[in-house]
């Protein structure tokens, strides 16, 4: 996959789908290998933050967790917002770094490195990934699941 570097963006910038792209920004992609790397208890390919080497070590940890997936079932945990750690399936209330209030239920998405999901409605069928962490509050509304 040829991948693109915007430097003035501070982005990498990924090829998807026919004729499209996703980026991914140099300071999260150096937060996910850090995260990944440790829980995987591995130490990433020695890089600089954005750089092609940076995007290729998050690949190497990516892959070393789909093998391990693979091999044994296991799932990361580095992805998933601490604080809705058990939350899954509950409706909560919070107010998010900055300074927004948002309600949804706590979702979880499928796959080997999954990251928590905001659901808006009990048969809504998915949602975006959570944002805004770390929360300035989050209150529990009731304990039914979607």
């Amino acid at each position: 996959m040829t991948i693109g570097i915007n430097r003035t963006q501070r982005l990498f910038v990924l090829p998807a789908g026919k004729g499209g792209f996703s980026c991914l920004g140099f300071d999260v992609c150096e937060e996910r290998t850090r995260k990944l790397a440790t829980e995987l208890a591995v130490k990433p390919l020695a890089h600089r933050k954005g750089t092609r080497r940076a995007y290729e070590a998050y690949e190497q940890l990516v892959e070393v967790a789909r093998q391990r997936n693979l091999a044994t079932g296991w799932r990361a945990q580095s992805e998933l917002t601490p604080e809705f750690m058990g939350l899954e399936g509950k409706r909560v209330e919070i107010v998010d770094c900055w300074g927004q209030k948002r309600r949804f239920y706590v979702g979880k998405s499928t796959g080997f490195i999954p990251v928590h999901l905001e659901i808006a409605r009990r048969n809504s069928t998915g949602g975006p990934a959570v944002m805004g962490a770390p929360f300035a509050s989050v209150r529990v509304l009731e304990k039914s699941r979607y």
